[in-house]
């Protein structure tokens, strides 16, 4: 599915949000159309999409400072119906990760991957918007990318590790303000090797961005820089694994600029994409 969407994702123009229909996975020819433009909502730089079952939720970091040192984001709820605007919620930042938090239904924007990192918490229902949240542990260097939700638990990727013993996926204390954390996944971890089965083999996360949940209930995280995807099963359990899959190209060189990965879990259905984001609905 990868080598499929590739194309049209790379093509796409960077302030536009695309629909794509196919009747079977992998099929050679698809309908293509613009769901929306970030014109419309006078935004720029769209960066992360997540999808409901009657919305279609996008935030534009419209150049925003990746620090916290300046700008603001615009968050927009679409009717997945026909695109049109239901709100819009402009928030201080660059709001890098958005996800729907299937429990509440609320919205988390993560703000500032690369230091000085908030979570804003959107409520839909009431159109209320929290105040910026802090992180307990705060730094200028590094910052959360992405959030997945596994039940009553939410897991965050975090950005820029150097040190072998520096975390990359972190687990959130339910609850607390600022918000306290518990490393479950560190820069230096092993894991067995997917292509080669061969187990206990490093790692390579210096560049940890995206992180989904699969359909098999583990945690992806996806190592842009390394071309590597990341499983972890049981994540935060005593019984967790790690395992990996290094992706390659045709030439059997890293795939570049790795940013997001997706499951198609049904034969036909539709893609919604950004310039460098894909989801399934």
């Amino acid at each position: 599915m990868n080598q499929f969407l590739s194309k049209p994702v790379l093509c796409r123009v960077v302030a536009s949000i695309g629909l794509l229909s196919a009747a079977t996975v992998g099929a050679q020819t698809v309908q293509v159309s613009t769901f929306a433009t970030g014109t419309g909502v006078n935004a720029t730089a769209p960066d992360s999409i997540a999808v409901t079952k009657n919305s279609l939720w996008v935030s534009y970091a419209n150049g925003a400072d990746s620090h916290g040192l300046g700008g603001s984001s615009t968050v927009v709820q679409y009717k997945l119906k026909n695109a049109k605007v239901r709100s819009t919620y402009s928030i201080p930042g660059s709001v890098d990760g958005l996800k729907i938090d299937p429990s509440t239904g609320n919205v988390w924007a993560l703000q500032n991957q690369d230091g000085n990192s908030t979570l804003t918490v959107i409520d839909p229902e009431e159109h209320s918007v929290s105040k910026p949240i802090p992180y307990a542990v705060k730094s200028a260097t590094r910052g959360v990318d992405d959030v997945a939700f596994l039940l009553d638990r939410a897991f965050l990727s975090y950005t820029n590790p150097v040190a072998p013993n520096d975390p990359t996926i972190l687990l959130v204390q339910n609850g607390s303000q600022p918000v306290a954390v518990t490393p479950i996944l560190l820069m230096g971890a092993t894991g067995t090797d997917l292509a080669t089965g061969l187990p206990t083999q490093p790692t390579s996360q210096s560049d940890p961005d995206s992180l989904r949940l699969t359909p098999y209930g583990d945690l992806m995280l996806s190592s842009g820089g390394n071309a590597q995807l990341i499983f972890v099963s049981h994540p935060g359990m005593a019984t967790q694994s790690v395992s990996f899959l290094n992706l390659l190209d045709q030439a059997k060189h890293p795939v570049a600029d790795l940013d997001d990965a997706a499951f198609a879990t049904a034969q036909k259905g539709t893609f919604f994409w950004l310039t460098r984001a894909i989801i399934a609905s």
